[in-house]
Order: C-alpha cells, then sequence, then structure tokens
C-alpha cells in the first residue's frame, strides 16, 4: 500500500486546532470586514506550512462582485475583499487530493483565529491576479472575513446514509472518525464519500460521480482528525477506495 503525505504531516497541535475548528466552521458569504494585520500574518505563516506536495495557498486582494459568480438560491460573496487560492501543480501525483487536505487545513486554520471562510470552485478565473506556473491550476478560491451572519445549523446526512454497516457497531475511534467526517463541506453540500470498516481499517470510498478529488482530500484531512491522539497510518487505496487509514487500537 502506497504511503499517503498526510500520514503525520500535522502537528499535533495543528491537529488539535483543526479539530476545535471544526464544529465552529460555516460557509460564510457575506462578511463584516476583512482580516485585521494580525490575523493577515497568521494566515500567511500559515499558509506556508500548510500545504502537502504539488499545493500552493496564495493570498490576495480582489473585488468580489468580478472574481466571484452570483448563484441561484445562495447569491453571491460580499464584505470582504481578501481571498485565499489553492493551487495545485496538475503535474505531482495526487496533488488535487493534496489540494483538498491543505486548503481544508488552512480554512480550519482561518476558524481558529475566528475568520468566516467560504470553499468556492466556480469563479472567474480571468480575475484572479496570481502569477501560475504551466502546470500549475487554481481549484478554489476562499473569501477570508469577518462574519457577517447568524451561526445557523448545517444540513448534513444521518451517519448511517454514509456508512457503509452500523456505525453504532464499529469501535469508538471509526465512529468519531466518521462523525467528523460527517461534518466535512463539499461541493453543493453533496456529501459524496462512504466510509466502511473492517478489522482496524476504516476506508474512505466515493460515493457517487459527483465526489471530486477536493472534496475527498477534505474528507480524508477530517477523518484523520476524528481519531484525535490515536495513534493511526494513512494509506492510499485505488478504485473507489481513496484511503484507509489503520489503526491497532481497538477500544
Amino acid at each position: 500500500m502506497e504511503h499517503c503525505a498526510l500520514d503525520g504531516f500535522y502537528s499535533p497541535a495543528q491537529r488539535s486546532r483543526f479539530w476545535d475548528a471544526v464544529n465552529k466552521r460555516r460557509s460564510v458569504r457575506s462578511y463584516r470586514n476583512g482580516p485585521d494585520v494580525a490575523q493577515l500574518s497568521a494566515l500567511n505563516f500559515a499558509a506556508v506550512r500548510l500545504c502537502l506536495p504539488g499545493v500552493r495557498i496564495e493570498m490576495g486582494e480582489m473585488d468580489p462582485e468580478l472574481l466571484f459568480r452570483h448563484l441561484p438560491i445562495v447569491g453571491g460573496i460580499s464584505g470582504t475583499d481578501r481571498f485565499a487560492a489553492i493551487i495545485a501543480d496538475e503535474s505531482v501525483p495526487r496533488a488535487a487530493l493534496h489540494a483538498g487536505i491543505s486548503g481544508e487545513a488552512f480554512i480550519l486554520e482561518a476558524t481558529s483565529l475566528g475568520l468566516g471562510t467560504c470553499w468556492v470552485a466556480s469563479f472567474r478565473r480571468k480575475e484572479l491576479m496570481l502569477p501560475l506556473k504551466e502546470q500549475e491550476k487554481a481549484l478554489a478560491i476562499t473569501p477570508i472575513g469577518i462574519s457577517n451572519e447568524v451561526n445557523a445549523g448545517r444540513k448534513r446526512k444521518k451517519l448511517t446514509e454514509i456508512c457503509v454497516g452500523d456505525p453504532a457497531a464499529w469501535p469508538l475511534w471509526a465512529y468519531h472518525a466518521a462523525e467528523c467526517v460527517r461534518q466535512a463541506p463539499s461541493a453543493v453540500n453533496m456529501q459524496p464519500w462512504k466510509l466502511s470498516y473492517a478489522g482496524h481499517t476504516l476506508m474512505l470510498l466515493k460515493g457517487g460521480m459527483s465526489a471530486s478529488p477536493l472534496d475527498m482530500g477534505i474528507a480524508l484531512l477530517h477523518m484523520s482528525l476524528g481519531l484525535g491522539e490515536t495513534p493511526h497510518q494513512i494509506h492510499w487505496g485505488e478504485g473507489k477506495e481513496i484511503a484507509s487509514l489503520i489503526t491497532e487500537d481497538e477500544a
């Protein structure tokens, strides 16, 4: 089995911050203002440290009316001119999956700083004023700022809908990991993944044709965070199996 770059990449302190931010994170489209100088400094530092191979995160300024599309029902982005772009070098193996992991780590870091964010994959790329190398592509962007929205609840599938088998019969570590995946954001909130447990192994599977590498990378980070301090290894899978998380702890 091929080793996953996420395995052991983030420090215990980073993982603890990310875990604390999981239930606080919301997709924010309306902002009061952008981040302050201290928050920007912290995010610029984090952007360098959080990226897996083939990924970089670049922050910049924007006109939200030009960069973001107005979508039916959800509307546009307003109130901040700051954004971060999640960029993948498509010549690097699994760069898009790495981008989902790294981008979500950045968003959880922003959440821990009291900032709002929103994964956006549909935007006007010609308005993205960032230099890209020949094999690079901006896969997603997020606005960054102080939320101007009421912290509403999130609509999520039941845990049994994203699990193969009964998660209540799984060991506690696998149940917690699955619940953390349930909280993960995804395109149009489709939650396009499945989780399957056998022996010491929890597997992350594509749940349908809508499962993008970005979505699956986000889910994989959440699956790992859900284990807390439980020692584990992560290996890449093949086909519908994105990755397997293996632990010796059956408790």
